[in-house]
């Protein structure tokens, strides 16, 4: 027995050891990274500021694995959290006017690899994450991509750019990965209402004390970025998701994610995470409405018809007779909370929109211009700012008097992909909303409500999606959110599947 002990002890203390000669390790490898910061970032205080703050993160998350802190749950809800604010660098800027303009590193790169890192070796993750037909979908479309680059000329940015449309595929595949698990799912469920919760509160506070307004560096868009999107004009708030548009086409999609399982009354939630998650519903409307993004408006009023309609059917008898009663009285209620929103809203709907609508007409000639003149492999990825004057042939001259791509993300990546590049990318949408579709018919309350709030989220996403620009190379929170989307749609397929068999 005194034996068994005295190993025991032998056997702490050599871990102790190596736990220290592992720190000292990595505190010694910092100060030679620390160097190597200062040199990379060409002496700019903020770019060594941002670029240092990132390191220490992953610094940190590395000491704490091997002092065996419990930091997973952390990685998991930063990983979430980066959906909802800036929380990226660009290095070996090119200019300011792409995206990405450099090589784009990401607190949602940095988190998702940790929890791809988890999974594989910490938890021995051996199953199929992404099925097969998504797979190839994703190697296709990458594939248009990569020809793109190449055959409009490789350049330093075609490549930035493909490693920024890797992140998003990165960003499909960890989700579907990680939160494969039902009670991982019910977290990031949470967690997105959260974010919601958290946007809709800043929204409201940039709308009433225009605070915070001046912190690009966390989302809240460049002063170009808000002329842009005429937010001097029609005091339009992003929160902290770079534009007023961009910020309502995220939530819209997402608010019906949070919606879905209050409507479909699933009992996996917990009194308080409920009275959150009809918070984020509450508050992530608000920011839509504050945004004046009309397009995303009619999203969200379909999703949550579609909700509606559908949700019905998940409801036993004795739930059903009180079913249409229950909502009617939560949107008298909501109606009644957004009372003090109505004039902005009617003033956006009668007042003069300073041409937003008649410049996407001249905007969507010049894309299918580009389209018929480059039908096999496009423009090039993120290559569609630099050709659209050559092909404006409006009358207007619309790619100087509004210099930006076209308000339209299946034509955005049409032109610059390849029409099978486009084709690919719905192929992607439809296939999302078909699995969300089958998920539907599980018994498993939670899996089925999720499934419909993340396919009526998906129409949400593309009817914003109509009317408004968005390459796959993109850094900004839309197509990030989209792959967020499908990696939630592909986890909740692992959940069902584990189930049955």
């Amino acid at each position: 027995m005194n034996i068994v002990h005295l190993r025991k002890r032998q056997f702490q203390h050599t871990g102790t050891l190596l736990r220290l000669s592992l720190l000292a390790g990595l505190l010694l490898g910092a100060c030679v990274l620390g160097y190597g910061i200062v040199t990379a970032a060409g002496g700019s205080a903020l770019q060594t500021m941002t670029l240092g703050a990132m390191v220490l993160m992953v610094l940190a998350g590395v000491i704490a694995f091997v002092l065996e802190f419990p930091v997973i749950g952390l990685v998991r809800f930063a990983f979430i959290a980066s959906f909802f604010f800036k929380g990226d660098l660009s290095l070996f800027k090119i200019n300011e006017v792409e995206d990405p303009s450099g090589l784009n590193l990401s607190l949602t790169l940095a988190t998702g690899l940790a929890l791809l890192v988890y999974d594989h070796y910490f938890e021995k993750a051996q199953e199929k994450v992404l099925p097969a037909t998504f797979t190839w979908l994703l190697i296709v479309l990458f594939t248009c991509a990569a020809a793109s680059v190449i055959y409009s000329g490789p350049t330093l940015l075609g490549g930035f750019s493909l490693f920024s449309f890797l992140t998003s595929i990165l960003i499909a595949y960890v989700t579907a990965s990680h939160f494969g698990r039902r009670d991982r799912m019910i977290q990031l469920v949470v967690a997105v209402g959260a974010g919601l919760a958290i946007t809709g509160i800043v929204a409201l506070t940039q709308y009433a004390m225009e605070f915070p307004t001046n912190l690009p560096n966390f989302g809240t868009g460049t002063e170009e970025e808000l002329l842009g999107t005429q937010s001097v004009v029609l005091a339009r708030v992003p929160a902290f998701m770079r534009t007023p548009t961009e910020m309502a086409w995220v939530v819209s999609s997402l608010i019906p994610v949070v919606l879905a399982p209050l409507l479909c009354r699933v009992k996996s939630f917990t009194s308080w995470q409920k009275r959150l998650l009809a918070f984020a519903a509450l508050s992530g409307t608000v920011a839509v409405i504050l945004s004046l993004a009309r397009g995303s408006w009619a999203g969200l009023i379909v999703a949550v018809a579609l909700m509606i309609s559908l949700g019905w059917y998940k409801l036993t008898s004795l739930e059903r007779k009180q079913y249409f009663a229950s909502v009617f009285a939560s949107i008298m209620l909501a109606g009644f909370l957004l009372i003090p929103f109505a004039r902005r809203i009617s003033e956006r709907l009668t007042a003069d929109d300073q041409g937003s609508a008649e410049i996407r007409l001249p905007l969507m000639e010049t894309a299918l211009r580009i389209i018929d003149d480059n039908p096999i492999v496009g423009v090039g990825l993120n290559g569609y700012r630099a050709n659209m004057t050559r092909y404006d042939e409006t009358g207007i001259f619309v790619s100087q008097v509004f210099p930006n791509p076209v308000h339209n993300v299946f034509a955005h990546i049409t032109a610059e992909v390849g029409i099978a590049g486009g084709v690919v990318f719905c192929l992607l949408i439809l296939f999302s909303v078909y699995e969300c579709f089958e998920t539907m018919g599980a018994t498993d309350r939670l899996l089925s409500s999720l499934a419909l709030g993340l396919g009526v989220g998906m129409i949400a996403f593309v009817i914003s999606g109509i009317k408004e620009p968005g390459s796959l190379a993109s850094v900004r929170p839309p197509i990030r959110t989209c792959f967020f989307m499908f990696g939630m749609i592909l986890a909740l397929r692992r959940i069902r599947l584990g189930q049955i068999s």
